[in-house]
């Protein structure tokens, strides 16, 4: 007889993969318990409370690993000495999700959706489910590694850049990152004859695209525009 754990594996695994292929609006809850072989259509009620609640557990699912292996990433570029290099804050980022998606694909599931999954809830606008923002990073155990990763690139682009821009920049690189991972993905789903690139390489030069993204100066009419009063509301 299944457990109840493996229950909620299943269903958290069957609704990261059709949320991946089709979105988040557009899987029910009945769907997912469906395709997951439940017989019970609330099983994802049940088992979740609802679906804002079941994309929380798969994040939570996913992320604990990668928080483990970021963490170990930072405190080992830390050693190094390269506390403020850029480049060690985007392998940080990349490498737990790459690798990841490596272990996902050769796994017993045949094939990877997390990324996708990932880049499907940052898109997803619906009054009853959203992506983690900047307050759940900081105050979730699993994702330590990632919060000092934006306070990081934070402290990185004030550096040369107005605060506002500062974060930009960061959501601009994890956005990149995360969609550029998350074809390869779907890329590597499809079959080897779509991918033809080792990981080493595509990993080390999505770091390099990623620091260009962080560092690259502004022209001066972009400095212009960040640091000029806002428009007057209407």
């Amino acid at each position: 007889m299944e457990t109840s754990a493996a229950t909620r594996l299943g269903l958290m695994t069957t609704a990261e993969r059709l949320f991946a292929e089709r979105g988040i609006n557009a899987v029910s809850a009945r769907e997912i318990a469906a395709a997951a072989g439940q017989r019970n259509t609330n099983a994802v009620k049940y088992h979740f409370g609802s679906i804002q609640d079941l994309v929380d557990a798969i994040f939570r699912y996913r992320m604990e690993p990668i928080n483990t292996r970021r963490t170990a990433l930072i405190e080992e570029s830390d050693r190094q000495g390269r506390a403020g290099d850029p480049y060690a804050l985007a392998e940080a980022f990349v490498v737990p999700l790459a690798e990841l998606l490596d272990e996902l694909h050769s796994g017993p599931a045949g094939g990877s959706w997390y990324l996708q999954f990932c880049a499907q809830a940052a898109y997803t606008v619906h009054p009853d489910v959203a992506a983690p923002g900047p307050d759940d990073i900081a105050r979730s155990p699993w994702t330590t590694g990632l919060h000092e990763l934006n306070e990081r690139a934070l402290e990185l682009g004030r550096a040369t850049l107005p605060a506002d821009l500062a974060g930009r920049r960061w959501r601009h690189f994890a956005a990149f990152a995360v969609r550029a991972l998350a074809e390869r993905e779907l890329r590597l789903n499809a079959g080897p004859v779509h991918v033809t690139d080792s990981t080493a390489l595509y990993v080390a030069d999505l770091v390099d695209a990623g620091v260009g993204i962080l560092t690259a100066p502004c022209r001066p009419e972009t400095l212009r525009l960040a640091t000029a009063a806002p428009p007057p509301a209407r």
